[in-house]
């Protein structure tokens, strides 16, 4: 598994894609209100992508994940697997209308998913069909057709990867006659990093004819049942809660959300575009992994401790800094929703003084600050952030694009065949440098989201050069 930018896969072969059949759509038009709300990182994210499509923007808010599967495409069975993936999992039956700042949510049941294929490009230049309103050429636009597949597909993403879309995802077969690539990708409000790990494994799951629960089990724990308990788990937030403990002390000691140190060229604190993904594919291989995990054994800590050490480090050796502060996205879905669609995510303050120069110095530091994480995580941060503003401590912009850390550790994951999954996101507009860290069976690899200019570039060059030689001078002291 490896993360890539979006530009790098350019597939080649006739486009297939999966979209509502005419009764699947009709029943969504029929469907009552569902009394559950978007969870409140679904409604920030919908409102704000409905803000900059009103606005004349390209909806780009979505993941997505990619396979190769070494057989030819067999569509009536891949069709049954679509059906049944979006029908075991609530979440991506749901679907979200706008009136202002009012979010409407619909629900479908089990037995109204119905998809059906349409082929939207053939390279044969046979006569396709149009599954978007615009991939076979969009006469309200004037847009052309497309010229190749990525094209098609680009043209797509936008369209059925979005919250008002039945489903939210796009599912794409791009078939190259003995075999074929497998694209499914989700509008941000169906889904974290590890619904799109798990979302491709149960699509080849299920295609394989394979038997693996609980990931091809007909119905998955729902995400509304999710959202209900983090509605519940938000009433019952007082000003003494951890959490609002927690992120206050965050914002009094750095007045207000953290920020990554370096200069990344932001005008006038203006947005602006990230132009794709800064990657490292190997800060930490799989021999420095294992050092670094030695090291987190004789100390009696977590991996992650580690890892979210040698991140303040490199921040200390490029920018001189003596605190490190970020904003965790914590996974929070427990033993109940382990392969579940849909955002299980808490926002995190993770904080502590960098009372010296090496991994070991600053271990006790980021342990106790772990600790104090993981006693707030169930305080959701909208309720948290929420009693803050109530007081007159904040202002209510205060959450406006803070630096976010996100680690996901998949060295439990063996890829199953030969079918070198990619992972990618979308784009959008920040003020800050987000990480994206993921460990796998070869080691670490480090993604980063920042804007686009040069001197964001060279930033996170030096970054990256740091946080490469800590990680060599660390593992170098713990041999096998």
């Amino acid at each position: 598994m490896r993360i890539i930018e979006s530009s790098d896969w350019q597939p080649e072969g006739r486009v297939v894609a999966w979209a509502a059949a005419p009764a699947m759509t009709a029943a969504v038009e029929a469907a009552p209100d569902d009394p559950t709300p978007p969870s409140f990182l679904q409604r920030d994210h919908i409102l704000s992508c409905a803000a900059a499509r009103a606005a004349g923007g390209t909806h780009r808010a979505y993941t997505a994940s990619i396979a190769t599967v070494n057989a030819p495409l067999d569509t009536a069975r891949m069709t049954a697997v679509v059906d049944a993936f979006i029908a075991s999992h609530e979440g991506l039956r749901s679907v979200f209308s706008t009136d202002g700042e009012s979010v409407r949510r619909r629900t479908l049941g089990p037995d109204d998913v119905a998809m059906a294929p349409t082929v939207i490009f053939d390279p044969a230049g046979d006569a396709a069909g149009d599954a978007t309103g615009d991939a076979a050429g969009d006469t309200a636009t004037g847009d052309p057709a497309p010229a190749t597949a990525a094209e098609a597909i680009d043209a797509l993403l936008p369209r059925h990867a979005v919250f008002d879309h039945v489903p939210g995802c796009a599912l794409v077969a791009v078939d190259r006659g003995d075999s074929f690539e497998l694209l499914y990708a989700l509008d941000h409000a169906f889904g974290d990093g590890i619904s799109q790990v798990t979302g491709i494994l149960e699509l080849l799951a299920r295609y394989a004819g394979a038997d693996v629960p609980p990931l091809t089990d007909d119905e998955h724990p729902g995400f509304l049942g999710y959202v209900r308990e983090e509605y519940a788990r938000a009433a019952a937030v007082t000003d003494d809660s951890p959490g609002v403990r927690l992120w206050g002390e965050l914002f009094d000691r750095v007045g207000g959300t953290p920020q990554f140190p370096l200069d990344t060229g932001i005008v006038d604190g203006e947005p602006q575009w990230v132009g794709g993904l800064f990657c490292d594919p190997a800060p930490a291989d799989l021999d420095q992994v294992a050092a670094l995990r030695r090291l987190a054994a004789q100390r009696g800590v977590s991996f992650s401790t580690v890892v979210y050490a040698l991140m303040a480090l490199a921040e200390r050796r490029t920018a001189g800094t003596s605190e490190y502060a970020t904003v965790v996205v914590s996974a929070t879905r427990g033993e109940r929703y382990p392969v579940s669609q849909g955002w299980f995510c808490n926002f995190s303050p993770l904080f502590f003084e960098m009372t010296g120069d090496t991994v070991e110095d600053i271990l006790d530091a980021v342990s106790a600050a772990q600790h104090r994480m993981k006693e707030a995580l169930s305080d959701p941060v909208h309720a948290c952030v929420g009693r803050l503003i109530e007081q007159g401590r904040v202002d209510a912009s205060v959450m406006a694009s803070p630096q976010l850390i996100t680690y996901i550790d998949l060295s439990w994951f063996r890829e199953p065949g030969d079918h070198d999954i990619r992972l990618f996101t979308g784009l959008g507009k920040t003020r800050n440098a987000s990480f994206w860290l993921f460990r796998d069976e070869d080691g670490l690899t480090l993604g980063c989201q920042a804007p686009d200019n040069p001197t964001a570039v060279a930033s996170l060059e030096r970054y990256f050069t740091a946080l490469r030689e800590i990680v060599a001078e660390t593992a170098a002291r713990y041999p096998a």
